[in-house]
């Protein structure tokens, strides 16, 4: 009964999901708010959880925070749940927030990062093929987009264990590089 709220971080980035969540449209009554920054981000998503797991906890859940940014048991036994979360808790307190929309700058750091995390991942017996370049895996970037760990589990490998071995990328750290390079 685990929900994973923050997907901005871990092995969500190797998926390509930075942009879960719901998006607003402007007939939404409470649109879900989205960040700027990592760090505006980080700071959104701590006072959502815990007015999230205020209201959870009032419910009857034992919710609490996991490293990482996920929520573990997220709603009570038998309540109503809305994508993963107490219905009455998303709606007493909204949506959790989205990170930052991706920009070439953040993409052109996430990229030196999963170079740098291909790098750990062969000094570690893993076969990673070699990446292309920023500039296109910038322009490129989607679910199909050359991911370290995705081609472990592509060949049959333990992700998790890699994961450990050589952590995902953090967005933070991505958006900092990235300010620097540029997304070319």
């Amino acid at each position: 009964m685990k929900a994973v709220l923050a997907c901005a971080t871990g092995m969500a980035l190797f998926l390509g999901l930075c942009g879960c969540g719901s998006s607003a449209s402007t007939e939404d009554v409470n649109p879900t708010p989205q960040a700027t920054s990592y760090e505006q981000y980080d700071a959104m998503f701590a006072d959502w959880a815990s007015r999230y797991i205020e209201c959870a906890r009032k419910y009857g859940a034992d919710a609490r925070l996991l490293n990482g940014g996920s929520i573990d048991q997220p709603y009570a036994p038998g309540r109503p749940v809305k994508d993963g979360l107490d219905a009455a808790c998303v709606e007493e307190v909204g949506e959790s927030p989205l990170p930052p929309p991706l920009t070439d700058s953040f993409l052109a750091g996430l990229y030196e990062l999963y170079v740098v995390e291909a790098k750990c991942l062969r000094e570690h017996g893993y076969t990673i093929s070699e990446p292309p370049s920023r500039k296109d895996w910038v322009e490129n970037y989607g679910g199909n987009s050359w991911f370290p760990l995705v081609e472990i589990l592509n060949n049959g490998g333990d992700a998790e264990k890699a994961d450990g071995l050589c952590p995902q990328p953090d967005p933070r750290e991505a958006e900092e590089l990235g300010a620097t390079l540029g997304g070319d």
